[in-house]
């Protein structure tokens, strides 16, 4: 899965513009490490978005707690060329399906920085609800902004359907 077109898109300001990745640099060795230490984490699956034969993305369910019964849902679509044409969403509503259906967890949480609209909207349209807001909590460029919690359950993203 560790892909150069993985390296590229986490070393792309747009792309990182709203993520702890637009840190530090990233290549394809630090990439592998990452991938290992994801692989040998029994409470992390991820996954790779592709469309055809091209990988667009990254979905990942982490912090799966199994007497709790929750996970966080992260993903980015890293081709530009693919934002704005629902793949988020169907990606988001395909790791629900596994969240709730294969690793049976009754709610997923997720979050944002506040600016990150896209984002947004993607947890929005998938059925999540804002259950909070942290505020001034990121620090982007020179001025603070807010960390936006959304949850969904796995009665209401079965209702919606």
């Amino acid at each position: 899965m560790c892909r150069n077109a993985w390296v590229k898109w986490i070393n792309d300001s747009d792309v990182t513009r709203y993520s702890e990745q637009r840190l530090r640099k990233h290549t394809k060795s630090t990439q592998l490490k990452f991938l290992r230490n994801k692989l040998k984490d029994k409470n992390s699956k991820l996954f790779a978005i592709y469309l055809k034969n091209q990988h667009i993305g990254i979905l990942e369910l982490s912090k799966i707690d199994n007497y709790h019964k929750f996970c966080q849902l992260i993903f980015f679509i890293g081709e530009k060329k693919y934002w704005r044409k629902g793949f988020g969403t169907l990606a988001v509503n395909m790791g629900l399906k596994l969240a709730f259906n294969k690793y049976s967890v009754t709610k997923v949480f997720a979050d944002t920085y506040g600016p990150n609209l896209a984002g947004r909207n993607v947890f929005l349209k998938s059925g999540f609800k804002i259950e909070g807001k942290l505020k001034n909590f990121f620090k982007l460029s020179s001025k603070r902004v807010d960390k936006i919690l959304y949850g969904i359950d796995k009665k209401k993203f079965f209702q919606k359907k």
